[in-house]
């Protein structure tokens, strides 16, 4: 359903920004009509229709809605509350949460705070049940139109096959007449019937043109007109606006006007194809080619026009009119393009066909706004750098329970038989909290998890592990569940324990196929766990703490924590041509922090010099130490000047394998400034890459206390 949700409030996005550029082009043509020509209004309408066929629209600098007042999320309310936090009545915002936020702003402003108005969790329902029932309507709306379109289209397509293919001599060579006048020379099949009322042509690629019985016995120059103008619905491919029609009508059933372009737009078309023909065929028949509209229009006038994908005749009163007045005023050369009309065209398409860059609303913000309430700020901040991970770690237990989204209780003790924590690990996705323990004896100990949820085992475990058994079962008195699910080779145990609607999820055993015991954790100890189970605030935090764990960036606080770990001040790079990150990491230990870009691009700044820098300097060679051997065939440096600065370049070049034609390379990227050393590194590197570019960005950019604008 949250999918669902997103794809409508995306819908409504696109409908609401189309709309507007429709209304502004219709009320240009209304204007200028007498300026533009028929063939330019088409396209300003065919501009129109594909924005609405657009859900995902680029943003560029010349767009027409950069002239409008943004449509951001200070404006707009999303019924999408996917990932509003359970407990956002105790959460915070800063005054000013959603606005253009330059690169000092994003610490700049992060202590600025005020309380969340409390939101009852009735309301709260009550916008999820009007969102759903909006999606369903609308995704229910589209589906019918678009099963509908495929059955009136199969029943079209049904009732041609009763159709006879004409094989008059004297037609066949008016036929071929016209298709050289068009410059068609594609075969194009002519058939006859009596279920349809009116000319029209059928297939993209496969062209087949259908005539009502009747039109046999009308003039020849008429019946030349008549198969003109359906041969050029061919070569100006007409077809694709009706299925383009088709899709945008089906997204957006519920706008109305919609509905009105796609009707403009076949309008358009015959008038377009009208002058199209007559463009051909000269203005001394134009009068001629009027007379065998009127002739063919009169022979059908009483008749239910034919309804389907193909393209057809309009015969309303009011088409007709401009048809025939369109004819009469033609003039030489009025269907061709000059090199002017073709740049016109070029500019309008960027202006209609894109979104204003930096646009103030992104989606993830729409969504986990309320009304008029404010988001958390520092969420905006950070999620605008820093890509989502799937699985958050810490190194910490404070880190680990202020990210947690719910409240929980931590043990404050360690199993015997040399156990410590290995990892403490937050699941955004599932929901779930996850501690996990390894043995010291030389890697032959059993290793186990302890899982925290507020949602029962069977709705996270499933995509882990398939469950086998579930019962109820008692350690030491504890109540509690036994869960048993399927290993590769064997099952494993696990021992359920719920209190204050929390479940705390305890690996205790692993059996093999032959019901041997590979590993296990005496139940004696799964009971001492539960028992010394407490509020985070009242266990022993240093055994939470694991220094040799890199500490990882969340949120906007945490990287005034990284400053302070790596102890000088370190840029970081807010670009949008370098993209966000996939991971932000402070070693305490080396001193260092990792900046992890999206495409395999690493930013790594210490002051500590790389090992290879300096043998670089010393030696003016490589050599490449033993541990890396098995790694790399080769490994080359050259000094390089890159932005005014001497850079050291280093290609790692691994074994070529079988299947390889070209090896894999790394590309590494060393210089120094201001005493910190900054190392960029390409992973994977096998093409050339704008690396220059690349590098400019990273060492114009603003350092961490420029930024935060610390002293």
């Amino acid at each position: 359903m949250d999918i669902l949700n997103t794809v409508f409030m995306n819908v409504l996005l696109v409908t609401f920004t189309s709309s507007i550029i429709a209304v502004i082009i219709l009320l240009i043509r209304y204007l200028f009509k007498a300026k533009i020509s028929i063939r330019f209004n088409q396209i300003l309408l065919s501009f129109i229709l594909l924005r609405f066929c657009m859900l995902i629209v680029p943003e560029s600098s010349i767009s027409i809605l950069n002239l409008l007042p943004q449509y951001g999320a200070e404006n707009t309310t999303s019924e999408s509350l996917s990932t509003i936090h359970p407990n956002i009545e105790n959460r915070q915002t800063p005054r000013n949460s959603i606005e253009k936020i330059t690169q000092v702003d994003y610490i700049k402003n992060y202590d600025k705070r005020l309380e969340l108005p409390t939101i009852s969790t009735t309301q709260v329902e009550k916008k999820i049940s009007i969102t759903n029932i909006l999606s369903i309507i609308w995704l229910a709306g589209l589906l019918i139109i678009l099963i509908g379109a495929i059955l009136i289209q199969g029943r079209f397509t049904y009732k041609l096959k009763s159709c006879e293919r004409i094989d008059d001599s004297e037609l066949l060579i008016i036929i071929d007449k016209c298709k050289k006048v068009l410059g068609i020379k594609r075969n194009v099949n002519i058939y006859v019937g009596d279920n349809f009322k009116s000319p029209f042509i059928t297939g993209l690629l496969k062209p087949n043109i259908y005539i009502p019985r009747q039109m046999i016995n009308v003039n020849k120059e008429h019946f030349q007109h008549v198969i003109l103008h359906e041969l050029a619905h061919y070569k100006r491919k007409d077809l694709i606006y009706n299925i383009f029609s088709v899709i945008a009508i089906g997204i957006h059933w519920f706008n109305p006007i919609i509905w009105r372009i796609t009707s403009i737009i076949k309008s358009d078309i015959e008038l377009a194809c009208d002058t199209y023909v007559l463009d051909k065929l000269g203005e001394d028949n134009a009068i001629s080619y009027g007379e065998s509209i009127l002739v063919v229009t009169r022979l059908f006038l009483t008749r239910r026009n034919q309804i389907g994908l193909a393209c057809y005749f309009s015969n309303t009163k009011k088409q007709l009119e401009r048809r025939i007045i369109m004819i009469n005023k033609f003039k030489k050369n009025t269907y061709k393009f000059t090199a002017l009309s073709l740049m016109l065209a070029l500019l309008i398409g960027g202006i209609v066909l894109t979104n204003p860059v930096r646009a103030k609303q992104k989606n993830d913000q729409i969504k986990s706004s309320i009304d008029n309430l404010e988001v958390d700020a520092n969420k905006v901040m950070i999620d605008d750098i820093l890509v989502e991970s799937n699985c958050n770690r810490y190194n910490n237990l404070d880190s680990f329970i202020d990210d947690v989204g719910f409240e929980f209780m931590v043990p404050d003790y360690i199993p015997q038989n040399n156990y410590h924590l290995g990892t403490l690990s937050w699941y955004p996705q599932d929901e779930r909290a996850r501690l996990f323990y390894s043995n010291k004896n030389n890697g032959n100990g059993f290793y186990f998890n302890i899982m925290v949820s507020q949602k029962d085992p069977d709705e996270w475990l499933k995509w882990e592990n398939d469950k086998i058994d579930r019962y109820y079962d008692s350690i030491e008195g504890i109540d509690g569940e036994t869960l048993i699910t399927k290993l590769v080779s064997g099952v494993k145990k696990n021992f359920i324990y719920k209190k204050n609607d929390i479940y705390y999820v305890i690996e205790y055993q692993e059996i093999n196929e032959d019901n041997s015991i590979d590993g296990e954790l005496p139940v004696s100890e799964v009971a001492k766990i539960i028992r010394s189970l407490k509020n985070p605030e009242n266990v022993d935090k240093s055994i939470f703490n694991l220094p040799e764990t890199d500490f990882r960036v969340y949120s906007m606080e945490d990287l005034k924590i990284a400053r302070e770990i790596v102890g000088f001040d370190f840029k970081l790079p807010i670009d949008e041509f370098l993209g966000k990150y996939t991971g932000i990491m402070a070693s305490e230990e080396r001193k260092y922090i990792s900046l992890n870009f999206q495409g395999s691009l690493d930013l790594l700044e210490t002051q500590k010099t790389p090992y290879y820098y300096e043998q670089f300097t010393k030696l003016g060679k490589l050599e490449m130490a033993d541990s890396e051997k098995g790694w790399f065939e080769k490994m080359e440096g050259n000094w390089e000047y890159i932005n005014n600065r001497k850079v050291l370049k280093i290609v790692n070049t691994y074994d070529l394998l079988e299947d390889q034609k070209e090896p894999d390379r790394d590309i590494e990227y060393i210089w120094c400034e201001n005493d910190v050393y900054y190392c960029v590194t390409y992973f994977g590197y096998t093409t050339p890459i704008d690396i220059e570019k690349i590098m400019k960005h990273i060492m114009d950019s603003k350092t961490f206390d420029e930024i935060s604008n610390v002293k």
